[in-house]
Order: structure tokens, then sequence, then C-alpha cells
């Protein structure tokens, strides 16, 4: 009786795991999606062009293995996009960095010249 009860459970976990393991996937994939459209495309092509296209790649694998209802692949090319939009976002901040401190050491120039004359 045990055994039998032990293998109903171990067959209704079985069943159950790629259910389980989709919605994660189907989130991840929404997650994903949003964070790589909030990205500006023009400054993510500027200044991080070949990461902006990994990302969507893996964002395109992402949804291809979902369609196929291959969930644990989905859940893996979605956290691959996500990584490679974070990477983008921080290039785009430090493109912005950069060109502020190329403004003030600009500004600081000028002040110098005024200075001086």
């Amino acid at each position: 009786m045990k055994t039998i009860v032990a293998a109903a459970l171990a067959g209704a976990l079985l069943f159950a795991a790629p259910a389980a393991l989709a919605e994660p996937a189907r989130d991840e994939l929404i997650r994903t999606q949003a964070q790589i459209a909030a990205l500006n495309t023009a400054d993510a092509s500027s200044a991080a062009p070949v990461n902006f296209q990994e990302a969507q790649l893996r964002l395109n694998e992402a949804r291809t293995a979902e369609d196929k209802n291959k969930d644990t692949t989905s859940l893996w090319r979605s956290a691959e996009a996500s990584l490679q939009a974070e990477i983008v976002q921080e290039k785009i901040k430090l493109q912005a960095l950069e060109r502020t401190v190329s403004e003030i050491e600009t500004g600081i120039a000028t002040l110098r010249r005024e200075l001086n004359s």
C-alpha cells in the first residue's frame, strides 16, 4: 500500500513539474521583455550595440523555446537576455557619465584659460 501511494505521489510530482516550471519561465520571459523594451534603442545601439543585439537574440530564443514548451530553455535564454540588458543599461550610464566628465573638463579648461588671460 505504501509503495502504491509513494508511486502515485512520485507520478504526480513528475506530472506537475513541467507545469510548475512553466510559470516561472513565462514570468521571466515577460519581465525580460519589459526590461529590454524599457531600454532607449538609440542609447543602447550607441553605448553597447553588441550586447543589445545579444539581448534581443536571446529574448527571441526564449520566445521560441516557450512556444515549443521548452520551459527550461526559455528560462535560461530569458536570464541570459536579462543579463545582457543589464550590461547595456550600465554601459548607457557609463556613456552618460563620460559625457558629463568631458563637459566638466571642458569647463575647467575654459576657466583656466580665463584665469590666465
